[in-house]
């Protein structure tokens, strides 16, 4: 994995978090990359992703939205599988071309990016990507649950689980979603042994994304938890006991309920704009 933007004096920075915390606790061989060079800890700072002498599985992408396009492309050539976008100013900030150019580049080269302006990925003694210091006294055990939510939410959720003692077998922020979308994980985790139920918080689709979303969850055998913002007390009617016994739960649904059951669980889906759709 290489984590680019690290800083040589700033070890808060988001990306020596990153890099600290897998170089030292997790099973994956890092580098960090920053176009000064240097040192870190004693470890080489490569000034680009090319001066790495082996191949590199995922790149962290934690650099000013302006070098982004420059770093995609750079990975790219490199031949580097995927990269996780933390950084920040693009479309949350109304930078909506910048975005869809690292889209682009992404769609033209088969690049799968997850963000950017998100967290990333948590996989149980494998890889984080979270850059909250300290996050090794909250994160949960490894068990047959992964969890999808937005940037603020997936913390204050795994702070949840592990307090109930509850595992993951990842967690994903997406965060702006340009090219890693909700459905998209449907598909992977669907296929993934290691999980059986997915809990997604959804704050909103593209236009016919939401129609998409549910044929693809219908289809799929793993059990659910969808949360979205703007919930209240009786805001959503009894769910039926077909629940699964999950400590917590507020909204699972199986594949096999009609669909009056997925309209209440998801209101947009009775709104005119989502109906025309």
């Amino acid at each position: 994995m290489a984590v680019i933007g690290v800083s040589t004096t700033h070890d808060h920075h988001p990306a020596n978090v990153i890099y600290n915390k897998n170089h030292l606790r997790y099973p994956v061989q890092t580098f960090a990359v920053n176009p000064k060079g240097g040192t870190l800890n004693r470890e080489p700072v490569y000034r680009t992703v090319a001066e790495i002498d082996v191949s590199v599985d995922l790149a962290v992408i934690a650099v000013r939205s302006g070098f982004v396009p420059d770093v995609v492309s750079q990975c790219i050539e490199k031949g580097i599988k995927g990269a996780v976008i933390i950084s920040g100013g693009f479309a949350e900030t109304g930078s909506r071309d910048l975005q869809q150019e690292v889209a682009d580049l992404a769609v033209r080269a088969n690049f799968p990016f997850v963000g950017p302006n998100c967290l990333g990925i948590y996989s149980p003694e494998a890889v984080d990507t979270f850059f909250c210091r300290g996050s090794a006294s909250f994160t949960p055990k490894r068990k047959h649950r992964v969890c999808i939510p937005e940037r603020r939410v997936l913390v204050d959720q795994l702070v949840k689980f592990a307090g109930q003692g509850i595992g993951v077998s990842a967690a994903v922020s997406i965060g702006n979603k340009a090219c890693i979308r909700e459905t998209h994980l449907i598909d992977w985790f669907e296929q993934d042994m290691g999980t059986r139920v997915i809990a997604f918080y959804i704050e909103g689709f593209e236009c016919r994304e939401g129609r998409e979303f549910v044929k693809r969850a219908q289809a799929c055998s793993n059990r659910w938890w969808c949360s979205r913002p703007g919930r209240r007390p009786g805001g959503l009617p009894p769910l039926p006991a077909i629940l699964p016994p999950w400590q917590g739960i507020t909204g699972c649904f199986l594949p096999s309920w009609p669909s009056t059951v997925w309209r209440k669980l998801i209101p947009n889906m009775n709104s005119p704009r989502f109906a025309r759709h």
